[in-house]
């Protein structure tokens, strides 16, 4: 199963909502993980040690672009305000090794 690479990018000052809405995002992420979909995902800060985020990552098992936008599009922090936008690239594991998903 391909892997894509999420990108969401955080409004200015996003942290009031990241708290209100992050129940509901883990939840999504912890269901991919669950799945066995789920290689990594986590938040951005701005600068290290800094509390204020400047988005997340994630990346997971899909099986087409198609499918990695219809979850992207359910996604809490999107529709919450906190993502200004999100981009999905496909992508490729080259290090370390990834065990055969299929």
């Amino acid at each position: 199963m391909p892997l894509f690479a999420i990108i969401g990018h955080d409004v200015a000052d996003s942290s009031a909502k990241r708290t209100e809405i992050r129940p509901a995002h883990l939840a999504r992420i912890q269901a991919l993980h669950a799945q066995n979909r789920l290689v990594v995902a986590g938040p951005t800060p701005i600068a290290h040690g800094e509390p204020a985020m400047s988005g997340s990552l994630i990346v997971a098992h899909f099986d087409d672009l198609e499918q990695a936008r219809t979850w992207v599009n359910d996604e809490p922090y999107l529709h919450g305000g906190v993502y200004s936008h999100v981009d999905i690239k496909p992508f490729i594991q080259a290090l370390p090794k990834a065990d055969d998903h299929e």
